[in-house]
């Protein structure tokens, strides 16, 4: 899935090739990727887009009138600027917004699942837009306090919290292990019962990695979201291999749809989780 790094840099790719141009109409190709039916599809053609922008997983784009276009890409979606696509549609594309000329911002979904979401909204909509008005602060930047207020509250567990975009927005499942690695914290700990001391870990290392991820993805990431994340992990996605630390056999709990990476050593005490869908710890 599309994580805060490469969701950014797709909207700054986005704002400065989109920033200024006509809309000159919005086509949806699937009936459950529209979300919203006023203001109407047809309000959005001879605005001009004022501005493409990213809040937590969402893709914004802002256009002359006061209406807004707000993308959930889920994990399957992909966004591009393409050539206007002429005659019937690819079998896996959503929604197109054309623009004056001869290109077309294209929705794209890599599974039959269709879980990406397009709402249409006006400023009054956008200003009350749940998805949006939920969510909590944004990471990089957040200071050890503001880690704790966004932690605190009703008990979760460290990855899950993580990954509460109404605690904090933008992280997922990759990202998560990486920076619960970096700052060598329990994946299983209690989030809202952390030390300040390891607040302050976590405040460091969600900015080195998130900000050295966002740093490598304005280089393969513009007008695009490539099919396949390609990323620089040390612990997503290596489940058996030596800890880069440590030396460690990094340990894995599998989810349905994902694998928890962890090293024992650096982050648990020594103790592996058990290797199955409750991931309750040994003993």
């Amino acid at each position: 899935m599309p994580e805060l790094p490469e969701l950014q840099a797709l909207a700054e790719g986005l704002d400065g090739a989109l920033a200024g141009r006509v809309v000159d109409g919005v086509r949806a190709h699937h009936p459950a990727t529209l979300k919203t039916a006023e203001p109407p599809l047809e309000a959005l053609a001879g605005g001009a887009i004022e501005r493409v922008w990213r809040r937590g997983k969402l893709i914004g784009i802002d256009v002359a009138g006061g209406l807004h276009i707000v993308i959930h890409l889920m994990q399957a979606g992909r966004l591009s600027l393409a050539p206007k696509p002429t005659g019937r549609a690819a079998r896996t594309a959503s929604l197109d917004i054309d623009l004056e000329g001869a290109q077309a911002l294209r929705l794209r979904e890599l599974s039959s699942t269709r879980r990406a979401s397009v709402h249409v909204l006006d400023d009054a909509g956008h200003a009350a837009h749940r998805p949006l008005t939920r969510l909590g602060p944004e990471p990089i930047g957040l200071t050890a306090e503001g880690w704790r207020d966004a932690l605190g509250g009703e008990g979760a567990v460290l990855h899950t919290a993580l990954r509460d975009g109404r605690r904090v927005a933008g992280i997922g499942r990759a990202y998560a292990s990486e920076i619960m690695w970096a700052a060598r914290l329990a994946p299983f700990a209690r989030a809202a019962s952390l030390e300040d001391a390891a607040r302050e870990r976590l405040a460091r290392a969600a900015d080195a990695v998130l900000t050295q991820a966002l740093d490598r993805a304005r280089g393969r990431v513009s007008t695009e979201m490539p099919n396949k994340e390609t990323r620089v992990t040390a612990v997503h996605g290596h489940h058996g291999e030596p800890c880069l630390r440590c030396g460690t056999r990094l340990e894995h709990v599998a989810f349905n749809e994902y694998d928890l990476v962890y090293c024992p050593a650096c982050q648990t005490g020594g103790r592996i989780y058990r290797d199955r869908r409750m991931s309750r710890l040994l003993g």
